[in-house]
């Protein structure tokens, strides 16, 4: 592999399967994918190979979406709006599963609002040389804390 600077410039001999190709890459993308390389035994080119091979699936859903945007935006926003209400649907549905599960280790069918909110700490005086008295302590005649 030859490298000048943050280019990298795939040198392995590629299979006929297989397309070689120069890219650019940032230098901290560099740098992760040689630490990769290094903790693997494998070569740059082909930690980056397997990453991208690995990812296929989302690379090519983001194809896909792009292409629906740049094709019929107005068709993309519903798709997209539903899947935003799919989720909410999802997400209540566990929420309710939830306070169901909690309501049945107590006992009490539910979760009250109320034990869900953190309690908040006995009020203390603030700490100074003023002699304030603490919790539990009382001022004797002679202006000392007992």
């Amino acid at each position: 592999m030859v490298q000048s600077g943050a280019q990298c410039t795939m040198a392995s001999t590629p299979t006929p399967k297989n397309v070689r190709l120069t890219i650019s890459v940032t230098p901290e993308v560099h740098a992760v994918f040689q630490r990769m390389a290094n903790s693997m035994g494998m070569s740059i080119s082909k930690a980056m190979g397997d990453w991208l091979g690995d990812t296929l699936e989302a690379a090519e859903f983001m194809a896909l979406t792009v292409e629906k945007a740049r094709s019929a935006p107005g068709v993309l926003v519903k798709e997209m709006h539903a899947y935003a209400l799919g989720l909410t649907d999802e997400t209540t549905a566990l929420m309710d599963q939830f306070r169901a599960e909690s309501g049945r280790v107590r006992g009490d069918g539910g979760v009250r609002a109320a034990s869900l909110r953190p309690r908040a700490p006995a009020p203390t005086p603030p700490s100074s040389n003023t002699g304030g008295k603490g919790q539990g302590q009382s001022r004797s005649k002679g202006g000392k804390v007992s």
